[in-house]
């Protein structure tokens, strides 16, 4: 994968995501001014942040909010990152375009609620919900294939581990169950055996950190022990997001997702010009 590769790619996703980000704005809009924008009828909440003491009431433009923060988040990364890393080869930084896709996916949450859409066939409640399940998942895969697969010597199977990467994460979300007849509050439908999918995707981030703290150790670097607190403010951050459908949640989590982004970036910016 060569230089000039890497920014052709970070550039036609800034492209997309912001053609995406102007689509979902546009939308929206139009479904506002129609008063069209129908919230689900008594969802299920998949998370709240404080379940006791009435402090993270269900508020469905929460919900709204965090997918268009998502939405906006994808084309201020790719730009920020093919600015920042316009002259950098970082293998890193190629894996964390899948982290930008997965915020990318994020957005097909608002075609649910806006024009009744909940109220639609059953298959076309599975794709959104396969779209969005493979997104979450190549979320934490990128960070872990960033950390383990970013070292010189992989430079040359860089192709070879983007595919596995996609390709993995397209198979995940085809083939992983969805039941369509739960909505939630945060605008999905509800995919089968969910403990067990939260869990794989906490293990990977788990396992993403230690793995860095790994190499920390080992390379005694101290900037890598701050890149392990970015992913995981980061990680912290994307997975409140993902669940927010309450005003305190989503301020708590935009803060958690700005700040890790801005750490990790800024810490891998540094190691890759510093020590490599």
């Amino acid at each position: 994968m060569t230089l000039k590769n890497k920014n052709r790619i970070f550039l036609f996703l800034f492209i997309f995501s912001a053609i995406i980000f102007l689509f979902n704005i546009t939308v929206l809009c139009i479904a506002a001014a129609a008063k069209s924008i129908v919230p689900p009828i008594n969802p299920m909440r998949p998370f709240v942040l404080i379940p006791k003491g009435g402090l993270c009431p269900y508020n469905f433009n929460s919900s709204l909010a965090a997918i268009i923060a998502f939405s906006l988040s994808a084309p201020a990364l790719s730009i920020a990152i093919f600015k920042g890393f316009e002259k950098t080869p970082s293998l890193e930084i190629l894996f964390f375009s899948g982290f930008i896709i997965s915020c990318v996916t994020e957005s097909a949450r608002i075609l649910l609620p806006l024009f009744g859409f909940w109220k639609t066939n059953s298959l076309f409640l599975i794709y959104i919900g396969r779209i969005v399940a493979a997104g979450r998942f190549l979320a934490p895969m990128s960070l872990f294939f960033a950390t383990v697969f970013s070292s010189a010597e992989e430079l040359q199977n860089a192709e070879r581990n983007i595919f596995i990467l996609l390709a993995s994460t397209c198979a995940f979300g085809f083939f992983y169950p969805m039941d369509t007849t739960i909505t939630t509050s945060t605008c999905t439908v509800l995919w089968g055996f969910r403990k067990f999918f939260a869990v794989i995707r906490v293990f990977i981030v788990v396992v993403t950190i230690f793995s860095v703290l790994a190499e920390a150790y080992t390379k005694g670097i101290n900037g890598i022990y701050i890149k392990a607190l970015g992913i995981v403010i980061l990680a912290t951050g994307y997975g409140l997001l993902c669940n927010t459908d309450c005003w305190l949640e989503f301020f708590i989590a935009i803060i958690l997702y700005a700040s890790g982004c801005v750490l990790y970036l800024k810490t891998v910016h540094y190691l890759e010009n510093t020590w490599n």
